[in-house]
């Protein structure tokens, strides 16, 4: 049988055993409810017929119309509780059946004592027919107060043996239920704890090298189906096996296209594609970490802003192909003429950003950006063409102009535009107070 199957079917039984819990669990407080009820009647019954006896002794005692007006009602509640429709067996009924005729017989007495004291005029008659009226009384409510008693035995006895019935029937289906569902549950982890193991030797047969065994299997279940499908892709490996070494040098060479593969990727995430500088994301994240450094040391830093003068007449007449190696060679151009401290990106375009670490004095600032316009503005020969550019450069100082690059960054750009603007300067400081101020002039 298959491994679903035999779960669905162990799910059923303990569905099945829940079910008849919880039938069993109704079915006993639906009986106690009914045991409660015919003892709280019987009580109330005891009551009345204790209030009864209580009513005809006051009534020998004064025999005045107010206790008999009483002494009616009381018999009359008594019938009424008799009357009501109570859940009894056959025995029960006949109990109550002997009660009712011993209530009915209290009243005729009642009525025949009345009728006795109106009619009768001789005291010594009437003192005697008391007495034996009071006798009739008491052997009645005695025969009562018997009949209820044999009512408490009978209910608590009947109780007890329903009760012992019931426990006994639900403690075997419930047994039954159990030890079935144990038996079957034992059968299966059996069956599946086997053919686990049986999976388990052909895995380690198999990661020792051993492709010619195979794992047998008598049931039709899904481990078998499993085993079938192992079988089957031990003997693929058999065709197909390659040598060790062969194995071991193309895992080595994927391995190595891999690692090479990911670090161009790293490499990607952070260098401009075309220039091989740092690319604007990268480039801030260095600059932010330059910017906490020199804060904690008070160093002096600044950024460079620079924008190409002349590309895009170069890009728009000769093609972007051009334009790229002019961008190119700007780029090694910057790199190479700066120092291992400082770091240089391209923002996109003909827009490139230059951090200078660790200065001094501002001279050295414009000491280093003349040294870079000498550099930017070289002919180059690209192809056929022998082109020049040049250069506008925003400059924004750490921490006069800004201690975030973000503050910096927008700084220099402020500067770079101002420079930009006026044809006679190549290079701006940014001023604080009153935008863009000329320190330098081309």
């Amino acid at each position: 049988m298959m491994l679903s199957k035999r779960l669905k079917l162990t799910a059923i039984l303990c569905s099945l055993l829940t079910l008849i819990v919880g039938l069993s669990l109704i079915q006993i407080h639906n009986y106690q409810q009914q045991i409660y009820r015919q003892l709280n009647y019987s009580m109330k019954l005891q009551l009345s017929i204790d209030s009864l006896r209580s009513q005809l002794w006051l009534y020998q005692e004064y025999t005045d119309k107010q206790g008999l007006i009483e002494l009616n009602n009381r018999q009359a509640e008594l019938a009424a509780e008799l009357s009501q429709n109570i859940d009894w067996d056959v025995q029960q009924k006949i109990i109550i059946q002997n009660l009712n005729r011993l209530n009915t017989n209290v009243r005729a007495l009642i009525n025949t004592q009345n009728s006795h004291h109106s009619t009768q005029t001789d005291n010594v008659a009437a003192s005697k027919a008391e007495r034996l009226f009071k006798a009739k009384y008491s052997m009645v409510i005695e025969e009562m107060t018997e009949e209820m008693f044999n009512l408490h035995q009978l209910s608590i006895k009947q109780a007890k043996k329903k009760q012992q019935t019931l426990l006994w029937l639900v403690g075997a289906v419930l047994l039954l239920l159990t030890t079935l569902i144990t038996a079957w549950s034992f059968r299966t982890l059996s069956r599946f704890r086997n053919g686990l193991n049986s999976l388990n030797q052909g895995m380690e047969a198999l990661a020792s090298g051993d492709l010619t065994s195979r794992i047998v299997f008598s049931d039709d279940d899904e481990l078998s189906a499993l085993a079938n499908n192992f079988n089957n892709m031990k003997y693929s490996l058999t065709q197909i096996t390659v040598k060790k070494d062969s194995l071991k040098q193309e895992v080595d060479r994927q391995t190595r296209k891999l690692i090479e593969q990911q670090d161009r990727l790293i490499f990607l995430a952070e260098h401009d594609e075309l220039t091989g500088i740092y690319n604007r994301r990268a480039f801030i994240k260095k600059i932010d970490n330059a910017i906490a450094r020199d804060l904690r040391s008070d160093d002096q830093a600044a950024l460079l802003f620079i924008d190409l003068n002349k590309f895009k007449h170069i890009n728009d007449t000769l093609g972007h192909s051009v334009g790229d190696e002019v961008i190119v060679i700007i780029a090694q151009r910057l790199r190479n003429h700066l120092r291992s401290t400082d770091i240089v990106g391209r923002l996109g375009g003909d827009e490139f950003v230059i951090w200078l670490d660790l200065i001094a004095e501002p001279i050295d600032i414009d000491q280093k950006i003349t040294q870079l316009l000498t550099v930017i503005k070289m002919p180059m020969n690209i192809s056929t063409h022998q082109l020049e550019v040049g250069a506008s450069i925003g400059i924004s100082v750490l921490p006069k102009h800004g201690t975030t690059s973000r503050e910096l960054i927008s700084a220099a750009d402020t500067a770079m535009y101002r420079a930009k603007a006026d044809n006679s300067i190549e290079y701006c400081f940014y001023q604080n107070d009153h935008g863009v101020t000329v320190l330098a002039n081309s």
